[in-house]
């Protein structure tokens, strides 16, 4: 498989970063001290991560399973965050706050990162948010 010289590789990372119709701030608490009302901390504690453009999609998920007891399990739902290629750093337990969104729901919501795929892809970085607990 012939392999994508270095312009190649910058071209699909920009066409990538054009399909990008979100923006995000990604942040990492530094002290919890502050609850905010509605379940966050301040973000005057915390240190930012990345901030940028980024995707973010619902995940699906079963709602079919069984614990061993046959009661149903329940999934908190889940979204992917796609990133540009150079976006690194993020760790579990980071806050994500969608500050711009074309989709309404999504605008101004606050996340906690559940899991970050660490390897790059050709033109991407994956992260794996749930709602705050509230």
């Amino acid at each position: 498989m012939p392999r994508l010289t270095q312009g190649e590789m910058e071209a699909v990372r920009s066409d990538f970063e054009g399909l990008l119709s979100d923006h995000c701030l990604f942040y990492r608490i530094n002290s919890q001290s502050e609850l905010q009302a509605g379940g966050g901390f301040s973000t005057e504690d915390a240190s930012v991560v990345y901030e940028g453009p980024c995707s973010i999609v619902p995940i699906s998920s079963r709602r079919d399973r069984f614990d061993e007891f046959g009661e149903g399990l329940i999934y908190q739902l889940q979204y992917r965050v796609l990133l540009p290629w150079d976006a690194s750093g993020i760790q579990i337990t980071d806050r994500l706050e969608v500050t711009e969104s074309d989709d309404p729901e999504m605008s101004n919501r606050n996340f906690e990162v559940r899991d970050v795929h660490r390897v790059s892809e050709i033109g991407q970085r994956r992260v794996t948010v749930h709602d705050i607990e509230r």
